[in-house]
């Protein structure tokens, strides 16, 4: 066999830091307070309708101002180079005809957004709002970033005014489903002379902008159109539907568009019931983008501060070899192309399980952690664990190790093109190489089940948590205060599963009326457990400088690769990359006790991804002997469930069950292509 390049990952970093602070922006005496970043009683909603040709240029929109949940105004605006006479004359009669405001897309955006948005400090509101602000823009550039704020890198800034002294509005697209917007700094002082002889200066003011695509994609964890959401929160002014789009303006185009404003609002105002059942003071709903967004948000709530900022000396090499162990959930295919008989299992709440058994919330609060030789110690476990030892729950609180191997054809998880014009991507493999590399203490274990020994230990390195964090706060896991957790006492990561299986038992038993209540917690509950306890603990954002910049690459050696360029990834707020590779290893761990178990019992598997496997049935197999070596699989992780319910930890899907009968086993089969596929 050909030898193959594998890829690692690496921890790359600056020869010289650059200071986090904007000096305008930094406290200069211990008395200064961080002021409270939340948006007023005020709302503005609002929705933008455009031509149908590849300008999109604005017509007109719609727009409602509200005080709490009290509408103080409505009205229409339009752009009169867009519009025809009779057109206006349409939109005008059709306002006053149902007592709105008839305002040119300038008076909107002068009276309204800056007045409204901007002084008022409302929250600004609107679908896919990065779209409908950009209608409004007479000119745009590129958004200019500092040294120390380099948020909005590669995004646009919008001119929506002459008016020099209203900011223009930064935007820069992430993802299908997020955007950070916000207003930029006005020109000149900011500060008093007097407030800035006594080190209090005036933050930039960002505003409060809340596109409900996104806020809707973090709470409910899947992407919506107006339409499917108003279905899915189920609000009184349903979306409208109409073919009229770009044609000559009508009363019943203008009344679909002032319909979608007011479906705007209603979704807004149910996400938020829904995000404020969390009972989070000290973070507003405009600051929650993404599913991880909202797990910082309970860090930050029970004070919880970063591994990096507790201990940012810690040696980067150290960094680097943690780094290369990182792998991602393992996601295969067993039988390509060809349709089997399965048995589909998930492990119930595969990452927060693993973080609960390893401890790692001890981790997450500590103020730094400590790294010790454990060579002899690793070596000699690795001989000793059987699968029966990882049947203990306290085998997997050992696991918080790095191992140093040279792989002499053991099965690791391998970064390497699989094809002439393949990416990379990550399969387990027969590996062999030269080249000592590090792996978690779990994919070693994972490694000796596979193939039968122990792999060849050159060093190991593990990590104990040092002392709890200072100052930190209980808090009530969704307000819930039958689940308040202590962060120096309790486990975060059990309290909200045990939380969910709490609801998830309560919905079997409600009433009807109940029961959307009651999935929307639950659900909000999973997403919360999966953002905390896992992603953004290996959050990493590029950032990208106009010149190359001089850099240190660690990585699986004990020495930096001096490197210049321009673009690197920097560490997210929360980067922890033990507890990532820990995690997504002892996850792989979980996977490979399930493969072990179905060779010994003459089964087979035909995929798994992540937290899951399906199981396949040997073709001369019969059916009963089939699922009773299934079922005796997931009941073999029973003992390591570490929550207060005692479900099932590796469940057989509903998938598998009749559709007529849900307590009857039904055949299920499976054709799978390649990955998740």
């Amino acid at each position: 066999m050909q030898p193959m390049d594998i890829a690692i990952r690496a921890y790359v970093c600056r020869e010289k830091p650059v200071a986090a602070v904007a000096p305008s922006e930094k406290p200069k005496n211990k008395h200064t307070k961080k002021k409270s970043d939340m948006p007023s009683e005020w709302v503005l909603i609002f929705d933008a309708e455009t031509t149908t040709d590849e300008s999109q240029k604005l017509r007109f929109g719609t727009y409602q101002v509200r005080k709490g949940a009290e509408l103080m105004e409505s009205g229409v605006f339009y752009d009169p180079e867009t519009l025809t006479k009779a057109e206006q004359k349409t939109l005008k009669k059709y306002a006053t005809d149902n007592n709105l405001k008839f305002l040119t897309a300038t008076e909107f955006i002068e009276d309204v957004f800056y007045y409204v948005g901007y002084k008022l400090r409302a929250s600004i509101v609107g679908f896919n709002l990065p779209f409908d602000i950009s209608r409004l823009a007479v000119d745009h550039t590129v958004a200019r970033v500092t040294p120390w704020n380099k948020l909005m890198q590669g995004g646009f800034s919008f001119k929506l005014s002459e008016n020099i002294n209203n900011p223009r509005v930064q935007i820069r697209h992430v993802s299908s489903r997020q955007s950070f917007i916000q207003f930029a700094a006005t020109r000149g002082q900011r500060t008093t002379k007097g407030n800035r002889k006594k080190g209090r200066y005036e933050r930039v003011r960002r505003g409060y902008f809340l596109d409900i695509k996104t806020l809707a994609a973090a709470l409910t964890s899947t992407s919506h159109s107006l339409a499917s959401l108003a279905q899915y929160l189920n609000v009184n002014a349903q979306k409208h539907h109409t073919e009229s789009h770009g044609m000559t303006l009508t009363p019943e185009y203008i009344a679909y568009a002032v319909q979608d404003t007011q479906t705007t609002w209603e979704c807004f105002d149910k996400l938020n019931d829904l995000y404020l059942l969390h009972d989070l003071h000290d973070t507003g709903a405009h600051k929650i983008l993404s599913e991880a967004s909202l797990g910082k948000a309970y860090l930050r709530e029970m004070g919880v501060r970063s591994w990096r900022q507790m201990q940012p000396d810690f040696p980067p090499e150290i960094i680097g070899n943690i780094m290369s162990t990182y792998y991602g959930g393992r996601s295969e295919v067993h039988i390509r192309r060809d349709a089997v008989q399965v048995l589909y299992c998930d492990f119930l709440s595969m990452y927060p399980t693993v973080c609960t058994l390893m401890g790692l919330w001890r981790f997450v609060t500590a103020q730094g952690m400590a790294h010790t030789d454990s060579t002899e110690q690793t070596r000699q476990f690795l001989q000793k664990v059987t699968i029966d030892d990882l049947q203990r729950q306290e085998t997997w609180q050992s696991l918080c190790t790095i191992v140093q191997i040279v792989p002499d054809d053991e099965i690791f998880p391998v970064r390497a093109k699989y094809g002439d014009d393949a990416q990379y991507t990550i399969g387990s493999n027969h590996l062999i190489s030269a080249t000592p590399l590090w792996y978690t203490l779990a994919d070693c274990i994972s490694a000796k089940l596979l193939y039968g020994r122990a792999p060849k230990v050159l060093q190991s390195v593990s990590f104990i948590a040092g002392e709890m964090q200072q100052g930190l706060t209980p808090v009530n896991i969704s307000g819930e205060a039958a689940y308040r957790v202590d962060p120096c006492s309790g486990d975060f990561f059990k309290q909200i599963i045990d939380l969910r299986t709490k609801i998830k038992k309560q919905l079997k038993a409600a009433p009807d009326r109940e029961k959307g209540t009651l999935d929307k917690q639950q659900l909000a509950l999973k997403i919360l457990a999966n953002a905390t306890s896992y992603g953004i603990f290996v959050e990493l954002n590029v950032e990208e400088e106009k010149e190359l910049q001089p850099m240190l690459c660690y990585g699986a050696g004990n020495k930096p690769i001096p490197i210049n360029q321009k673009k690197f990834e920097g560490a997210g707020s929360y980067f922890h990359p033990l507890l990532a590779t820990l995690i997504t290893g002892a996850a792989r761990l979980m996977l490979a006790i399930t493969e072990r178990q179905a060779c010994d019992a003459g089964l087979d598997w035909a995929f798994c991804d992540t937290d899951s496997m399906a199981l396949a049935k040997p073709v001369s197999m019969p059916e009963a002997e089939f699922y009773q070596k299934a079922e005796q699989i997931a009941d073999w992780f029973t003992p390591l469930n570490p929550y207060t319910y005692k479900a099932p930890l590796l469940k057989i899907e509903d998938y598998n069950y009749s559709i007529s009968n849900g307590e009857a086993l039904q055949p299920l089969y499976c054709f799978a292509i390649s990955s998740k596929r």
